[in-house]
């Protein structure tokens, strides 16, 4: 996912290589109706009896989420509905996707404070969330601690719960 410096290291990612994006969507863009929204306009049936020379139309859908129509634009890897998604994608691909009117933005980092301030609380936890994993920290945890990495009955070692039995 990185691109190759002229020594082999690796540095950050280039334009056609995807990488993860956290996309913002705009408050009650396409969100469907609740429970309180008023029922669809009913649909003419035809007497019994009679055949109307044409299907009728179909009943009416409700409109698609932004959350849905941008899964039709790119894949969704995960979502908290109904403001906030990640997709995987090249960064030649962003103004493409910045461009739908649904979308606030895409970032590939920590969103800009005045973003952040739109957010709610739990959108917040789930932006930091991502945050966290792209630092590496949720991956890996302590790897400096005594015995990290072995089998908990590894030779020299007590399991958790023997010191308390």
């Amino acid at each position: 996912m990185t691109g190759q410096t002229t020594d082999g290291a690796q540095d950050s990612p280039t334009g056609c290589e995807p990488v993860e994006l956290l996309v913002v969507l705009a408050p009650g863009s396409g969100t469907p109706p609740g429970p309180g929204a008023p029922p669809p306009p009913p649909v003419a049936v035809p007497p019994v009896g009679a055949r109307p020379a044409y299907a009728p139309p179909p009943p009416p859908t409700r409109p698609l989420t932004a959350l849905e129509a941008l899964g039709e634009v790119v894949p969704v890897h995960h979502e908290y509905a109904p403001r906030l998604a990640l997709v995987e994608l090249p960064l030649a691909d962003v103004p493409r996707i910045a461009a739908l009117p649904y979308v606030v933005g895409v970032y590939e980092a920590a969103p800009p404070p005045e973003i952040l301030a739109t957010l709610g609380d739990l959108e917040l936890i789930f932006v930091r969330a991502w945050l966290s994993r792209l630092g590496g920290d949720a991956q890996h945890g302590d790897d400096d601690r005594t015995g990290q990495g072995l089998p908990w009955d590894a030779p020299g070692y007590e399991p958790p719960d023997a010191a308390t039995g």
